[in-house]
């Protein structure tokens, strides 16, 4: 047990306080909640970039739960200790299988507890507002024992400080004499309520037998039932027993009927609301008691049992596939580091998981060291179409990312510092409607990033500029990429801009800064090319070294038959050229 953690006690210690439960799952305690010490937002346009939604959905699994988790991803958290506070939580899952299963199994009671909070304003009577309190009752009971069982059972093997402070919390709240007294009462109240199973309607007919009037002569507390077929063949009828076939209601509503109701119904149905009010209007004055026995009590830890679960389940799929996930080590945000072995874009991984499932995965990803830090945190990651540049950088975003919201992430080992932000900039579709042009918009954004960045954030720029011509192109993107080093931030550039990155000395030593610029190269071919074959084997490997440059250029040429010594081969074999 470390410094601070809560003891586990041998039997509850309050019996007096409030019935509330004060831990946090998301936030450790002391922290500000959405201060700017503690996280900050996640814009659209970054979340939109590195497809963040695809993390959401294998997060949130249900749709009805993609909210709290887009919510969650939204904002990056800058504060080293409540991203430990969150890798313990989720080491704790994923040491304790059977306390993702249990938990799993109780948050559909939770999820229907939010649920309930929504409607429960359309309460307009007191037959309304006491069969809404029991049920709701009825789930925070459940939730309350269920999440005792599930942690008293996993309580040897909890080592963070959440998990034990909630199960001490819980102990404390099913001490307490209001808790204990309605696990008495309830299932009195259920009793009652459930004890109006049928009524009985009696029928005046006229002297064509036909009805005219109806009065409402008992509530039962059993239903009817359909008549068995012994006693339909020797005549015999039981009490709730019906004397002919027990019709169903139809599915159609009275909506698709016009709102056409039988007269003889309408003072029914009065009469039998009047009734059950007067029978359940005792039991309101009873329920005040439980008037501290709130759905906020286990709403409150929805968001961040829905994370954790979501966060474990991601970890061992991807494990089961023969990937790696790591708990990362969160270093000094003076470092300015992003340093993790065979790591993977994890979204290319999901994607393909959808595609072909967990077998082939391992297969088919290719994972990079990421080393950005003193010896480079400037990239300027060159290569030819398809070779995986944009993916890597994707990756690398998503992977900062998952490790500020205290996750674990693809690889085998990771030290990451934190970043204060992430800008990106990535092609946007030309918007004919507006003035400034393609060339124009995309300045425009790239303006504005340098409106927002400082020496702790993370720009990714993928083909930036690539939207003039290759002089001018080249003469901006040395500014921007000087600019970048001046400030200090950590970035990534792929581009097809090869002189860029052949000047990385030239530019480093152009202007001072901390970031070192160096070229980094997506190499997609093997290192044992057979010339004679056009097919290309691509690695998706990220090396750093200078830029392929034309000699790549001109093997893949060469390739395809198409050097000019090769061209002018084919044409003089088919006498095309003139002697």
């Amino acid at each position: 047990m470390k410094a601070g953690d809560p003891a586990i006690p041998d039997s509850p210690t309050s019996q007096d306080g409030d019935l509330s439960l004060h831990t946090n799952l998301l936030y450790p305690p002391g922290s500000v909640l959405n201060s700017t010490e503690v996280s900050c937002a996640l814009s659209f346009d970054v979340f939109h970039d590195l497809g963040i939604e695809q993390i959401v959905l294998a997060f949130s699994g249900v749709t009805g739960r993609q909210k709290e988790i887009r919510e969650i991803f939204g904002r990056l958290v800058l504060a080293p200790e409540v991203i430990q506070y969150r890798q313990e939580i989720i080491a704790d899952l994923l040491d304790n299988s059977e306390l993702v299963e249990q938990i799993t199994s109780l948050l559909p009671v939770i999820d229907s507890l939010a649920a309930f909070s929504y409607h429960s304003n359309q309460a307009r009577n007191n037959l309304d507002q006491v069969t809404w309190r029991v049920g709701e009752l009825q789930g925070i009971l459940d939730c309350i024992q269920g999440l005792e069982k599930v942690l008293s059972k996993a309580k040897g093997n909890l080592k963070s400080q959440a998990l034990r402070n909630l199960w001490v919390e819980i102990l404390n709240v099913q001490a307490h004499p209001v808790f204990q007294n309605l696990v008495k009462e309830l299932p009195g109240l259920l009793s009652k309520l459930r004890s109006c199973a049928s009524i009985t309607i009696g029928v005046n007919l006229d002297t064509n037998l036909r009805p005219f009037q109806a009065a409402l002569l008992s509530v039962n507390d059993r239903p009817f039932t359909d008549q068995s077929l012994l006693n339909r063949l020797f005549g015999v009828t039981q009490e709730n027993e019906g004397i002919a076939e027990l019709h169903s209601a139809p599915e159609h509503t009275l909506s698709d009927l016009g709102g056409a109701v039988d007269p003889l119904m309408v003072p029914l149905i009065a009469d039998l609301a009047k009734v059950l009010e007067k029978a359940v209007t005792p039991m309101v004055k009873k329920l005040k008691q439980y008037a501290m026995l709130k759905r906020e009590l286990v709403i409150t830890l929805r968001q961040g049992l829905i994370f954790y679960l979501g966060a474990a389940q991601l970890v061992r799929t991807i494990q089961r596939a023969g990937l790696p996930m790591c708990r990362p080590v969160i270093s000094g945000a003076e470092e300015r580091v992003c340093q993790v072995r065979n790591a993977f874009n994890i979204q290319l991984a999901l994607r393909l998981r959808d595609k072909g499932g967990e077998n082939a995965l391992a297969s088919a990803i290719t994972t990079n060291d990421i080393e950005i830090g003193p010896e480079g945190q400037i990239l300027i990651l060159t290569g030819p179409n398809q070779g995986g540049k944009t993916t890597y950088m994707v990756g690398v975003g998503i992977l900062q990312v998952l490790a500020q919201v205290g996750c674990f992430v693809p690889g085998e080992e990771a030290r990451i510092s934190l970043v204060d932000k992430i800008l990106t900039h990535f092609p946007l579709e030309e918007k004919p409607e507006t003035d400034a042009g393609r060339f124009g918009e995309e300045a425009l954004r790239l303006g504005k990033i340098f409106e927002q960045v400082t020496r702790r954030s993370l720009v990714l720029l993928n083909e930036s500029l690539s939207s003039t011509s290759f002089g001018e192109s080249l003469y901006i993107a040395q500014d921007i990429v000087r600019a970048l080093r001046r400030v200090g931030a950590r970035a990534i550039y792929t581009t097809h801009l090869h002189e860029l990155a052949a000047r990385s000395a030239e530019l480093n030593q152009s202007v001072a800064g901390e970031s070192q610029i160096i070229s980094v190269v997506s190499s997609p071919v093997d290192a044992h090319p057979q010339m004679t074959s056009p097919e290309i084997k691509r690695t998706y490997k990220i090396e750093r070294r200078p830029p392929l440059g034309q000699s790549y250029a001109m093997e893949i040429a060469a390739r395809y038959g198409i050097q000019y010594e090769q061209l002018e081969k084919v044409l003089s074999e088919r006498g095309a050229l003139e002697s």
